[in-house]
């Protein structure tokens, strides 16, 4: 064996990933409300981060302006110092359905045993208002018998919505159609044993096996489409999430503007104190180290938001770009476009393109969009133009919207309208497409 000890000299590329790379991505991928979070965040790690909130009220001038417009009479009789504004109090309340049950089950009168069993009847029940539990299991835990529970399951199922405590969807509806008084055993006994037919709009059928026309079946039916398969969610009062733009588009002398959106709850700078610390040759050396190390922790922030917000307003402009059509016909004039197209324009890598548009909006003249609401697969037409997905979406709504609805139309017969318009599209291609928007097959559309 030959071994020879020599030097060779090669070249190679490779990414490093550093700590402001990977904060810059992480940053880019957010939403405005995770930016929000991640400033917070660091505003509490690092003392020479200053955050300023935009738009917060001043509760405690505001509270002093009351005072001075309204006068209380301490001496009045209705007067109670319990009442006097205290901003520890001033909270935004949202209640749950366990809360609701439990506020009306206080109102009956029972003993101390039928309320314990009653409470923990209504904090098993889930978020839809019904019974999963096993209810042996729970006799044996509250060491009760049957009738007990029975008696106390009842209860809960007087209570309001209608329909809570049932232990299942039969159950469900026929509680609430003894509580509307529209009960009757027909009815009890479609419900009971026939939901999957009605389910798939089999009214023939139903009519035929209950010996009734179909006229009285459509209108019993009707009845019970008119009853709330999930009553617990009516009480429930979910958090909503407001989205605020990243850009807004404006049709400005027939021109389409892109800019950043302005209101951000929050804006931040470097606090000028450490700065003077730093200036101070007396200062000690490791406080200065330590303050240059939360410094470029502070600037390398701002940079990574900057260098957000400068990407997500050129990706906007080339969209706007790209969909030109959409910004001044609407939706139907969407184009098909994918974010390789954006990349190759902006020259960015395509994984850049994807962070940028990740939780990000865009408010137009037609109203809030995603964006990656405009990139979109295409489809051919006749005339060899790219038709997109989204496009073709709302024309098949359109077209269900104008149909007749005692016979509408099958997936088939909506391939062969959009062929006459000049689009090919495949009736599997249709039936994906209807799913997705949400849109019932065309037995269970029809209406008698």
């Amino acid at each position: 064996m030959n071994f020879n000890h020599s030097l060779e000299l090669t070249q190679s590329q490779k990414l490093t990933m550093t700590t402001g790379l990977k904060q810059s991505l992480t940053i880019l991928n957010m939403n405005k409300l995770e930016v929000e979070e991640e400033i917070k965040r660091e505003s509490e790690e690092n003392p020479l981060l200053e955050v300023e909130r935009i738009g917060e009220i001043n509760w405690e001038e505001y509270i002093k302006d009351i005072e001075k417009t309204i006068k209380l009479d301490r001496n009045e009789i209705n007067y109670n110092p319990d009442n006097d504004i205290n901003l520890e109090n001033m909270i935004k309340y949202s209640s749950s359905i366990y809360e609701h049950l439990h506020l009306q089950i206080n109102l009956y009168k029972l003993s101390d045993k039928e309320m314990e069993v009653c409470e923990y009847i209504i904090d098993s029940l889930d978020e839809d208002g019904y019974l999963r539990s096993d209810e042996n299991e729970i006799v044996d835990i509250l060491k009760i018998d049957k009738e007990l529970f029975e008696s106390c399951l009842l209860n809960i199922q007087q209570l309001e919505p209608s329909g809570v405590g049932a232990r299942n969807l039969s159950e469900c509806l026929i509680i609430q159609m003894q509580n509307l008084g529209v009960y009757n055993e027909i009815l009890e006994e479609i419900v009971s044993k026939d939901l999957n037919l009605i389910a798939s709009n089999k009214y023939k059928e139903i009519s035929k096996k209950y010996n009734m026309s179909l006229q009285k079946c459509v209108n019993l039916i009707n009845i019970i489409k008119m009853l709330d398969p999930k009553p617990g969610r009516s009480c429930c009062i979910e958090k909503s999430i407001y989205v605020q733009p990243d850009v807004i588009v404006e049709k400005i002398d027939n021109e389409f503007v892109v800019y950043s959106s302005t209101n951000d709850t929050c804006k931040i700078k470097i606090n000028n104190f450490y700065r003077e610390i730093l200036k101070n040759s007396q200062s000690d050396d490791d406080a200065k180290e330590f303050i240059k190390e939360k410094l470029n922790s502070a600037t390398g922030l701002i940079k990574n938001i900057e260098n957000r917000k400068t990407t997500i307003l050129r990706i906007a402009e080339q969209i706007v770009k790209s969909q030109e059509q959409f910004f001044r016909k609407g939706i139907k004039y969407i184009r098909p476009m994918r974010m390789k197209d954006i990349a190759e324009k902006l020259d960015f890598h395509e994984s850049t393109i994807s962070r940028g548009v990740n939780g990000k909006y865009m408010l137009t003249p037609f109203g809030m969009f995603e964006f990656r609401y405009f990139f979109t697969s295409a489809l051919e037409t006749k005339d060899d133009i790219c038709a997109s997905s989204t496009s073709i979406k709302k024309i098949i709504k359109e077209k269900i919207e104008k149909e007749n609805k005692k016979k509408p139309l099958s997936d088939d017969q909506i391939a062969k309208l959009l062929k006459e318009d000049g689009v090919n599209v495949a009736r599997r291609t249709i039936a994906k497409y209807r799913e997705e928007l949400g849109i019932l097959s065309s037995s269970k559309r029809k209406q008698y």
